[in-house]
């Protein structure tokens, strides 16, 4: 019997027929954020939200610099300051009501002018905060008001009153949140198959809350854990059944105490399952020129979205070789390293791994092949990573604008419709260059009178994406006639 369906559905083939095309997708981040700063951080654990500008990231987020504690950060930071592109979907995974300490941090301060001040508080979760004089509580809302400045990671406790403080100590306590305690397994997640997910499986409500397609993955800071990775790929097939999502991904600077280098990436590549086609795989790191260290699935996801904002969402543009300014060096796990681009040509991009290179008399983003390209396995799609970004973007746009279409009367006069609504869509995509060929049809080959009866109707895409120039040669060759122009100037 076949598999129950009712809906819009596509079917990605490298080898054959395709269907649709993306609409309203986002690029999905899953990690920790310091949600304790916020006065409530139960709507931002285990959620996805959009956010459009840093604004929206710290209200439902808040900021912290230590990117290793709070790894979603680093992606507000480059897409949202260093590039200005939106939007997110973020994922948070921290949970202060459950990754805190046993007990309470207490200390005694007493107020200046009315006003308190905690030192060194980004760890204090704020909706635990208590302030006593005495044995006397202090009423949040009444006596005194609490906020969180990111900036200068303080605590400010300021009375609402004139002294509804005093002028004695004060006893401040709460709880602090332990960031070290998130881990691969909370980053994964869990689901129970019937709409509770967290974690990585939390990427199941993003179209349900969020209204976009989870079209693009990325953890930095997690999908160097091969365990986290070979979630995030299992995760990312069929989203809800429907959409399909193509991955940002980074190795690790060390496997287990050895440092991985230029030539051992990868080995460690093929050997822990960073070889999946949806996916570009990055490494190493890089130093940037205000002293931070960026993953490369960040930068390169941030340029990216910078050139889905420019060709109207439709993704036949890679990130490889567009600039990327921050970038000063790049980063291994003992330091720096100088590395042309001939050496990451050869040791990271022809085994499909990307890096940062400094060509054209700038730093870029470079390589674009999809992780499942390597010497021995490179074929017409893999050996670009938007032959498949785009493959994924017709599929996902028809599920997501068909949807209307379902559960109707369809007749003939319907379906040729259809299918020359779809052609036409097409028909752009070629006008603009993201396609060099795009034809449409009823898929007769696959239904039979039980199909139809049953209401299930098949259209096939043939597609073509258009080839990236990978490679420009230039041959020079010697000649001797300059010296016959160069003496009948002479003779003349």
């Amino acid at each position: 019997m076949a598999d129950y369906k009712h809906g819009a559905y596509g079917l990605i083939q490298t080898a054959g027929s395709r269907v649709a095309d993306d609409s309203q997708s986002v690029i999905v981040y899953v990690g920790t954020a310091p949600v304790q700063s916020l006065d409530n951080f139960s709507g931002s654990v285990n959620k996805p939200i959009v956010v459009h500008n840093m604004a929206e990231a710290r209200k439902y987020f808040g900021y912290s610099d230590d990117w290793a504690k709070y790894t979603l950060c680093e992606a507000m930071h480059v897409h949202f300051e260093l590039k200005g592109v939106g939007a997110l979907v973020l994922i948070n995974v921290l949970d202060p009501g459950t990754h805190r300490a046993s007990e309470k941090t207490t200390l005694s301060a007493t107020p200046s002018n009315g006003v308190v001040i905690v030192s060194e508080a980004e760890e204090a979760i704020l909706s635990s905060v208590t302030v006593k004089s005495g044995n006397t509580s202090k009423v949040k809302g009444i006596d005194y008001s609490l906020t969180y400045d990111g900036r200068k990671r303080q605590i400010i406790i300021r009375e609402l009153t004139s002294g509804a403080l005093g002028s004695t100590a004060l006893t401040i306590e709460y709880y602090a949140v332990t960031p070290e305690a998130v881990t691969s397994t909370t980053v994964i997640g869990t689901t129970d198959g019937y709409g509770t997910n967290t974690g990585l499986y939390a990427i199941k409500d993003v179209y349900q809350l969020t209204g976009c397609v989870p079209a693009y993955l990325g953890a930095p800071g997690w999908s160097s854990i091969p365990a986290v990775h070979t979630a995030m790929y299992q995760i990312s097939q069929k989203v809800n059944g429907h959409w399909d999502a193509y991955m940002f991904a980074d190795l690790p600077l060390m496997n287990g105490n050895t440092a991985l280098t230029l030539a051992s990436a990868a080995s460690f590549k093929e050997g822990n399952g960073y070889n999946n086609g949806n996916e570009t795989v990055f490494f190493p790191m890089v130093e940037g020129t205000d002293g931070k260290n960026y993953h490369l699935s960040v930068l390169a996801a941030a340029n990216f979205l910078e050139l889905l904002l420019e060709y109207d969402g439709i993704p036949y543009h890679t990130s490889s070789n567009t600039e990327c300014s921050i970038i000063k060096n790049l980063h291994l796990g003992a330091g720096t390293v100088i590395a042309d681009d001939e050496m990451i040509n050869n040791a990271l991009n022809k085994n499909g791994i990307a890096s940062a290179a400094y060509v054209g008399g700038r730093w870029a983003i470079w390589g674009a092949h999809s992780a499942d390209y390597n010497p021995n396995n490179g074929d017409t799609v893999n050996v670009s990573e938007t032959n498949r970004m785009m493959l994924y973007y017709v599929s996902n746009d028809f599920q997501h604008r068909r949807m209307a279409d379902v559960d109707r009367p369809m007749t003939a006069n319907d379906l040729r419709t259809i299918a020359a609504e779809e052609q036409a869509r097409l028909d752009a995509l070629m006008k603009i260059g993201a396609l060099t060929y795009g034809e449409v049809s009823l898929n007769a080959e696959l239904m039979d009178r039980a199909d139809i009866m049953n209401g299930d109707f098949s259209f096939s895409f043939q597609v073509t994406t258009t080839p990236l120039a990978k490679s420009l040669t230039a041959v020079v060759n010697w000649t001797e006639q300059g010296f016959v122009t160069y003496y009948e100037s002479f003779v003349n």
